[in-house]
């Protein structure tokens, strides 16, 4: 092999070696970064929470990383309810809250204690006339604080605060019959421990829809 060969083919391996360092230093780089930027994004997160709700007492949780849209946030917790709380992110140095929607209405809360409720009757009426049951729970920040704290702990089945509505085919639309298949979906709750005043019937008899609504919802 001459000279000018051996040159040419360490030439070509620094350059391989080269790029191969670049790549995997661009890598590195990439992993740092969230790392790097974290310091400075707490901060500032710090600083809109006292400026915007430093006369809360909540709990803080750990600073977080998120892949997906490259964006970092640290979630606030209410100290005795740890499922009460709301998160404050930073996405391109733009910094929003979720304090309305998620602390005061507590929506992530409603959703679930919607679900289990939903849940329990779904699994009651299972294979029976009463067809499309839906749970409508009220924001949370409709409900009295010992109301709230009721939902918080769980005290959710056997109460007023939600209402209830479901489908039901009928052969006919007498007032009685009526009344009494409400009546019979009412007690067949309440011997598993549901209860609510609030609901909506959707009656259907052969395509003449009767809708019969009660309660404080209804009122």
């Amino acid at each position: 092999m001459n000279k000018s060969k051996i040159n040419s083919l360490i030439i070509g391996q620094a350059l391989l070696f080269g790029i191969i360092i670049i790549f995997f230093g661009i890598i590195i780089v990439k992993e740092k970064i969230p790392n790097l930027k974290s310091r400075n994004v707490e901060e500032d997160i710090n600083t809109y929470y006292k400026e915007n709700y430093n006369n809360l007492d909540l709990t803080k949780g750990n600073l977080k990383y998120h892949k997906d849209d490259n964006s970092y946030s640290i979630t606030y917790y209410d100290k005795d309810y740890k499922e009460l709380n709301f998160t404050i992110t930073s996405l391109n140095n733009k910094i929003t809250d979720n304090y309305n929607e998620n602390f005061i209405k507590g929506k992530e809360i409603m959703n679930e204690v919607s679900k289990k409720v939903l849940d329990k009757y779904k699994d009651i009426f299972d294979n029976t006339n009463f067809e499309k049951l839906k749970i409508n729970f009220k924001d949370l920040d409709e409900y009295n604080d010992a109301e709230k704290i009721n939902i918080l702990e769980g005290n959710i089945y056997n109460t007023g605060y939600y209402s209830v509505s479901y489908y039901v085919k009928v052969d006919s639309l007498d007032e009685i019959y009526l009344n009494n298949l409400i009546n019979s979906f009412n007690n067949i709750s309440l011997s598993n421990g549901l209860k609510t005043n609030n609901y909506s019937v959707t009656f259907d008899n052969n395509g003449i829809i009767k809708i019969v609504e009660g309660g404080k919802n209804h009122e």
